[in-house]
């Protein structure tokens, strides 16, 4: 019984630290993209974090990048490995801490453009989209599409394949995230 309670609570708190990973980096993503905090969903998320936030509030940001929301990620990826009972030393859990909250970031981006591409099949117009949830998508999605389209021709006919784009670099990236970080855990182990 005593077991069970004890999984019970590791449970929650794993729940708790994927709930802060996926807040945090929607704010890494929404503060680099300049989304609008008129959004309900921008100003929920703001609500969330600052408590967390004003703690490291001496953490300066790196241009639009915030650098105290990435720490947060990353403590919480540390804190689930320790959650979990991983028996590593501490320089292979902050290595695999930092390329989770990497991948944090890839992933929550992927969802986007999967959303992003769903959803074009049924709201016709952004601009008279009335969603917050798909506001946010176009403000997170726009400038990289409109960086890759300006780069790319990406239509064919009434045919857009800057989304399909977008996540074929996002895959090469993280494939190459994933190699160098690899080949750093291979000279450390």
């Amino acid at each position: 019984m005593a077991n069970s309670f004890s999984e019970l609570g590791f449970r929650a708190a794993d729940i708790i630290l994927s709930f802060l990973v996926l807040i945090f980096t929607l704010r890494i993503l929404l503060a680099l993209c300049n989304a609008s905090a008129y959004n309900p969903i921008t100003q929920t998320i703001i609500k969330i974090t600052r408590p967390i936030k004003s703690i490291l509030f001496f953490i300066p940001n790196l241009g639009k990048f915030e650098i105290s929301s990435f720490i947060v990620i990353c403590l919480c990826h540390i804190s689930s490995y320790y959650i979990n009972g991983t028996k590593a030393g501490i320089d292979i859990i902050l290595i695999y801490s930092l390329k989770s909250t990497i991948f944090s970031i890839f992933n929550a981006l992927t969802i986007i453009f999967i959303i992003l591409a769903i959803s074009s099949w049924f709201v016709q117009s952004p601009v008279s989209n009335r969603n917050p949830v798909l506001d946010i998508i176009y403000q997170i999605s726009n400038p990289i599409l409109f960086f890759i389209r300006r780069f790319i021709p990406t239509t064919v006919g009434v045919i857009d394949f800057s989304v399909i784009i977008a996540l074929i670099i996002i895959y090469f990236i993280s494939s190459l995230v994933n190699i160098f970080i690899q080949s750093l855990l291979n000279i450390l182990i």
